[in-house]
């Protein structure tokens, strides 16, 4: 569930989305990697809101990408459906789309991931560049593994902690 923080940006009140909780922002502040993006001026809450109202932060996107092209190969439902392809490409699919065994919008695909042998193949993962975060279906949802991870670097980056620690 994201959260809308109202924040001054310049001489102007902006309305930012992050996934950290107001905890979480109260404990470690709101920085650049922790904003999926900004809502339109003038619209300060996410009902209803139309996706061309939400510009996202590229900041967030790479910081997401890097994420799961770390994380993604310890995910055991990739695993699983890696071990059922055995050869090819298994796109990794962002949890809000209404059909996941049907058509995909392809902003519903967050990316892919080479399969070898049935297994996931190291340094292979590639993201979608038509991937977005906020769509008329709603915001980005990971899997639980990638998620805890994302919060997890999120919350290690602003305390200024290395990833591995």
């Amino acid at each position: 569930m994201p959260y809308v923080y109202e924040v001054v940006l310049g001489d102007r009140v902006r309305h930012l989305v992050s996934p950290l909780t107001p905890d979480e922002v109260s404990a470690h502040g709101l920085f650049t990697e922790a904003v999926y993006g900004l809502l339109a001026l003038g619209v300060p809450a996410l009902e209803g809101m139309p996706p061309d109202h939400f510009e996202e932060n590229p900041a967030f996107v790479r910081f997401l990408h890097e994420t799961i092209a770390d994380d993604v190969f310890g995910v055991a439902a990739v695993r699983e459906q890696a071990a059922g392809i055995g050869e090819g490409w298994l796109y990794i699919l962002d949890g809000r789309t209404p059909d996941p065994a049907g058509s995909v919008p392809p902003e519903d695909v967050l990316g892919a991931v080479r399969v070898r042998d049935g297994a996931p193949v190291p340094v292979s993962y590639r993201p979608n560049e038509h991937h977005r975060v906020y769509t008329s279906a709603g915001f980005l949802q990971l899997p639980e593994e990638l998620d805890m991870a994302l919060r997890k670097r999120l919350l290690a980056l602003s305390d200024g902690l290395e990833l591995g620690s």
